[in-house]
């Protein structure tokens, strides 16, 4: 797939008409949720479909692939290049369409990753290690300060003035590290995932589709599309779903969590840091 070549829902757009039914099956699936044909082996597709291994092959070269493996490098090297999944044109475009179907997907890929064992993963560790750069910085920032509402250490990393190095050094079996990347990537983030997967860590990589390779040795991967339809991409659907982990979290930290929430309460109105307007 070319930067100029069609994207994968106009691949399937194109040979729709000669599909057999059982393929139509199978494109149907991956025509609504493109990240399944980036990150699902074919026996998940075939599972999703309602379908076998052998129909999800046939449907891959029916879309111009030698095989699964070639379709997941060019669907890589399209993401990677800020290619939206449709090729559209901004002026002509909803962006609210564009953001919902962003916030589908990344809901998805939250489910699959097993949202109410996830919210438990994160209060049961010791110390919760939220790490992102560049555009991935806000992100973080803004999961750490939620979770820091129910559950105590957690941190964010790189701190100001420091390198990672430093937060990553002591990490153990214990503890949660949440690594927060977008495209384009901050160079290193693939080591920094080996580096906290071989301390034993639990890690969770947060990110948009161009990160399913990066996340490869992470525990759990929940990949959010920040597409646009115009020149910048949009993080609403990740702060969307930074959201709905942290309301998980409080849901599964019960009594404990609700304390926290209403220790913090009280200090603040000690310190009269904040106020009602």
């Amino acid at each position: 797939m070319s930067a100029d070549g069609p994207d994968v829902r106009g691949r399937i757009d194109a040979v729709w008409d000669r599909l057999s039914p059982a393929e139509r099956r199978v494109a149907a699936v991956v025509r609504h949720d493109p990240e399944l044909l980036l990150l699902g082996t074919s026996s998940r597709l075939a599972a999703e479909s309602g379908t076998s291994k052998a129909t999800v092959s046939r449907l891959v070269r029916s879309l111009g692939f030698q095989d699964a493996a070639e379709a997941r490098q060019e669907l890589m090297v399209a993401r990677g290049s800020g290619l939206p999944w449709v090729a559209e044109d901004a002026a002509h475009v909803d962006q609210r369409v564009v953001e919902a179907r962003n916030l589908a997907t990344g809901m998805a890929s939250l489910a699959r990753a097993d949202r109410p064992r996830l919210a438990r993963r994160i209060v049961r560790a010791h110390r919760v290690l939220v790490i992102g750069e560049r555009g991935a910085h806000a992100v973080a920032l803004q999961l750490r300060a939620q979770l820091a509402q129910v559950r105590s250490d957690v941190r964010v990393g790189p701190a100001p003035g420091q390198r990672l190095g430093e937060d990553v050094a002591d990490l153990d079996r214990r503890d949660l590290v949440v690594i927060v990347t977008v495209r384009r990537h901050a160079a290193g983030v693939g080591r920094l995932v080996e580096y906290c997967s071989r301390t034993g860590a639990d890690v969770v990589v947060l990110g948009d589709p161009t990160a399913a390779v990066i996340a490869a040795p992470a525990t759990t991967a929940v990949l959010v599309p920040v597409d646009a339809p115009a020149a910048f991409d949009s993080m609403a659907a990740l702060f969307a779903v930074v959201a709905a982990i942290a309301n998980d979290v409080y849901e599964a930290a019960g009594p404990s969590g609700r304390a926290r929430v209403d220790a913090i309460a009280r200090a603040y109105d000690t310190l009269e840091e904040l106020t009602d307007l």
